[in-house]
């Protein structure tokens, strides 16, 4: 570089600074600062299909809740069935693949895992997402793993091994106490009791927590009107707002978005459209459906009028009855191949998620942890056109990372 392109570069540099200078003279920062998550073409794939299972494992688990308020979150479903995976083999392996929508290859599977799990925590840094995985073994039972399944896991899950004695009360303590302190203190405990004849537990913890990009003004929360699914009538705190915001609207439902921190992450809620609800989204929606709903929030923004509650939402799923219907059946029973894994046959006696979700004026925070437990087979100010968008009634909602388009949580609030 000449002399002269220098000087022009370093006046270009010194006039930007300028220009993000505050009104006390210091320089703001004012660069995008996600860090989106790079995905090949292959696992653009398993994003859509993991998305598809994503959807699916909701619908399932909704049909069996009815109308009620609950969080799920599908992504650390696709963590535990991928540390099950890279020890299956045979049938199980193929339910297992086929159900989440990835292809037969372990390896690929375990390297998209590896991509989201570490990319997640560093998309936004306004955003607090933490993922953990671990192993517990039964030492009692004298269960050995396979050195190349401990090194699959180790490698791609970032898994903590750790062989317990799961006849003493200090091995549940221990295990509560991880999923406590990975899910800074929502989820205290996944496990009232540890079976003494368990092989081992694979869990995985996510925790995330980020502040609206605009924080929503206490003072405007105000009690007001909600509409059960029973069409009963109640009081509840809605937060209130005017915002410039992405929406979008169809015959199905209208749809806003409201983004965190920089924008790595946000949350979409999906009010179904009059003389419609959850349970008719949920049943009828198919996955391009959803996936159009989604992608198109791109639209023009509107001045938007926000009326949505603050909530708290607990979730306890047993998910052998969600998965068994979706196609996973081998890994529930004693024909269970977990070759891959140790040279004791093995099988998935119980596999449960417990989820929570707190939404108010600053923002959200939300954690899940899913356990699987295995035992031998044996026994100027722009104009906007303006809008309203009043989740006076009950409403579907879910958390997206933006750049991989993954869907983290996902819920209905129906206001019981």
């Amino acid at each position: 570089m000449n002399t002269t392109k220098k000087m022009m570069t370093l006046l270009l540099v010194m006039l930007a600074l300028t220009a993000c200078k505050d009104d006390d003279g210091d320089v703001v920062y004012m660069l995008p600062e996600t860090k989106p998550i790079q995905l090949s073409a292959e696992q653009k794939q398993m994003r859509d299909n993991n998305n598809e299972f994503a959807w699916r494992l909701f619908q399932t688990m909704q049909e069996q809740k009815g109308d009620s308020s609950t969080v799920l979150s599908p992504i650390s479903v696709t963590y535990v069935l991928g540390m099950l995976n890279a020890g299956a083999a045979g049938t199980t392996r193929d339910e297992i693949t086929a159900t989440l929508g990835f292809g037969s290859d372990p390896k690929a599977v375990n390297e998209y895992c590896k991509k989201m799990i570490e990319g997640a925590p560093n998309v936004d840094p306004a955003a607090t997402v933490k993922i953990a995985n671990c192993i517990n073994v039964n030492s009692a039972m004298g269960l050995s793993l396979l050195k190349q399944y401990v090194k699959d896991i180790e490698n791609y899950y970032n898994a903590q091994i750790e062989a317990l004695d799961f006849t003493k009360s200090s091995s549940l303590e221990k295990i509560n106490k991880w999923c406590s302190k990975n899910t800074n203190g929502m989820i205290p405990s996944i496990l009232d009791e540890l079976n003494p004849d368990a092989a081992m537990c694979l869990l995985n913890a996510i925790y995330f927590k980020a502040d609206w990009t605009e924080k929503f003004d206490k003072n405007d929360t105000r009690n007001s009107s909600f509409t059960l699914p029973d069409g009963s009538v109640v009081t509840r705190e809605l937060m209130h707002r005017m915002a410039i915001a992405q929406g979008c609207e169809s015959e199905l439902c209208s749809m806003l978005r409201i983004p965190f921190g920089s924008g790595g992450y946000s949350m979409y809620v999906m009010l179904p459209a009059e003389g419609k609800t959850t349970s008719d989204l949920i049943r009828d929606m198919s996955q391009q459906e959803l996936t159009d709903h989604l992608n198109a929030i791109d639209m023009t923004p509107h001045e938007v009028d926000i009326l949505m509650p603050r909530f708290e939402i607990v979730s306890d799923i047993d998910l052998i009855k969600v998965l068994e219907p979706m196609g996973i059946k081998s890994a529930f029973s004693y024909s269970a191949n977990f070759s891959n894994m140790s040279e004791m046959s093995l099988y998935v006696s119980m596999m449960k998620q417990k989820a929570k979700i707190e939404v108010d004026e600053d923002g959200a925070k939300a954690s899940a942890v899913t356990v699987a437990e295995m035992e031998p087979t044996s026994p100027g100010p722009q104009l906007y056109e303006k809008a309203e968008f009043h989740a006076t009634r009950p409403f579907l909602y879910f958390i997206l990372e933006e750049s991989t388009r993954s869907i983290f949580f996902i819920g209905t609030y129906c206001g019981n």
